[in-house]
């Protein structure tokens, strides 16, 4: 670990800040770096002003102030890197879209199947890997991922595209019912005249002829 990540470690907000540019660990920084530089300043030169018993409880509390700031720290990055998360995942989402677009099935699959391991209540990807399924005639798995998208809590939200997947996904079945109860039509081979039909066939033209 270098040196200066090692600050960036120790000094509350100030990771945050430098990762994900957000004001409130800026806060946090600044309002450490306060609090420690007035405790220097006022043990190191107005010790007058500050009891030499006073001195404990003073480092005492900015500890204490490092302590929660950390978590307090510790626990915005949390939540941002969950944010952070979900916006890389929106964007390979727009790269599953990409190739399902282009007809490139595997790669489609591939990408909606990592997003999915990182968020497995992501209602799009889920709805994509439904319609994939579809269009490639694996509907037992597109019935599946329609499944599990209505298990969803914002399901209520995709309402109409699940019903309208259903309405495509039963219509695929029907026509895929209809091809196997289609009895196959096998032509029959082109009839070739034995010889007395030919000897009988001449016989007629020619009492015709006559």
């Amino acid at each position: 670990m270098s040196r200066f990540s090692l600050i960036l470690g120790l000094w509350p907000g100030l990771s945050g800040l430098v990762r994900y540019g957000r004001g409130i660990f800026l806060i946090l920084a600044v309002g450490f770096g306060l609090l420690a530089s007035v405790s220097l300043f006022c043990c190191g030169y107005w010790t007058e002003l500050i009891a030499p018993e006073s001195k404990i409880w003073i480092a005492a509390g900015v500890l204490a102030a490092h302590l929660v700031l950390s978590l307090v720290s510790a626990a915005l990055s949390t939540l941002f890197s969950g944010q952070l998360a979900y916006d890389e995942d929106g964007d390979r989402y727009l790269l599953a879209l990409d190739a399902y677009l282009a007809g490139n099935w595997a790669e489609t699959e591939r990408i909606a199947k990592a997003i999915l391991r990182r968020n497995r209540r992501d209602p799009e990807t889920t709805l994509l890997l439904a319609t994939l399924c579809r269009h490639t005639g694996r509907y037992a798995e597109a019935g599946a991922w329609l499944d599990r998208l209505e298990s969803l809590e914002s399901a209520i939200k995709w309402t109409e595209e699940i019903a309208a997947e259903r309405a495509g996904l039963a219509d695929a079945l029907r026509r895929r019912d209809d091809d196997e109860e289609t009895p196959e039509v096998i032509p029959l081979p082109p009839r070739q005249s034995s010889g007395s039909e030919v000897f009988v066939s001449a016989e007629r033209r020619r009492a015709v002829g006559e």
